[in-house]
């Protein structure tokens, strides 16, 4: 199974999981607020309950920040899917970028 978890909180990260959502035609991901009951038990089973980040999870393989985007990125249907190339860069760099865009989510609109 696959899941991704996120927070329904955030206007930018729904808006986000709408938009992929209709990009990714694999029947076996599926997306859950990670507030939400299941998304609880997700992060109680695979012991997530400190992490503040998105969480990507294919099978036991967990993901976070830029992987986890990434990961989705190669599960999109063309051109969308070419983004996957970025991991040639290093993760430290990547994040750099994911924790501008995760601390001024809020503010930005979509």
């Amino acid at each position: 199974m696959m899941y991704l978890l996120y927070d329904n909180e955030c206007p930018f990260c729904c808006n986000i999981v709408k938009k992929i959502s209709g990009l990714i035609d694999n029947p076996d991901l599926t997306y859950h607020n990670i507030k939400s009951t299941v998304g609880q038990k997700i992060v109680k089973q695979y012991s997530l309950e400190n992490v503040k980040s998105v969480i990507y999870i294919d099978n036991e393989m967990i993901l976070l920040k830029s992987n986890a985007i990434l990961h989705l990125c190669k599960q999109m249907s063309f051109p969308y899917n070419l983004f996957y190339i970025l991991n040639i860069f290093p993760e430290s760099l990547l994040n750099i970028g994911y924790n501008f865009i995760a601390k001024n989510r809020m503010k930005i609109k979509l």
